[in-house]
């Protein structure tokens, strides 16, 4: 089964098919009560088959979430079928394109930052890595991408706390 979403579908085959990919929302597609947020909730996981770790969508999911500042939006609309007849629909999301955020203070410039988010995953033990046939393949636990990316975005991109120095008495 297919998510409804135009733009940012997502599709699931077996008997949670329907739970997962049900009412994708119009608006922030990845965020809150998405297949996504659903995928995470239930315990899924996310096999990348070959696939390089910039394409890690869950962590879409993450960006959705995180709270930090200069998070990039889009606004667009596109024709979907309502009914049998053309309707322009508005749809408000993360920036999936560019990326949500402005990585480039903790991102080297030549990188992808799912990329780096993913090695740095790995590297903490979250996810397993293994060749299938000669495809270099990675396994994670949805909920625990999700985690982590929140956790690093906000960690990373985040401001230090302002501190002031502890009053001293005369």
């Amino acid at each position: 089964m297919r998510s409804r979403h135009p733009d940012a579908s997502f599709a699931a085959l077996g008997a949670r098919a329907h739970a997962l990919m049900d009412e994708h929302p119009w608006d922030d597609p990845h965020g809150p009560g998405t297949p996504l947020a659903r995928l995470a909730e239930a315990g899924g996981r996310v096999l990348l088959l070959g696939a390089p770790l910039d394409s890690l969508t869950i962590l879409h999911h993450a960006e959705a979430l995180a709270e930090a500042p200069g998070k990039r939006h889009v606004n667009y609309e596109q024709p979907i079928l309502v009914d049998g007849r053309r309707t322009w629909q508005h749809f408000h999301d993360i920036d999936t394109q560019d990326a949500a955020f402005d990585y480039s203070p903790v991102v080297p410039g030549d990188q992808w930052p799912f990329t780096v988010i993913a090695r740095d995953m790995l590297a903490a033990g979250i996810g397993t890595r293994a060749h299938v046939a000669a495809a270099e393949s990675h396994l994670f636990d949805a909920a625990a991408v999700v985690r982590f990316g929140v956790d690093w975005i906000q960690r990373r991109l985040n401001p230090a706390p302002h501190t002031d120095p502890a009053p001293t008495t005369p």
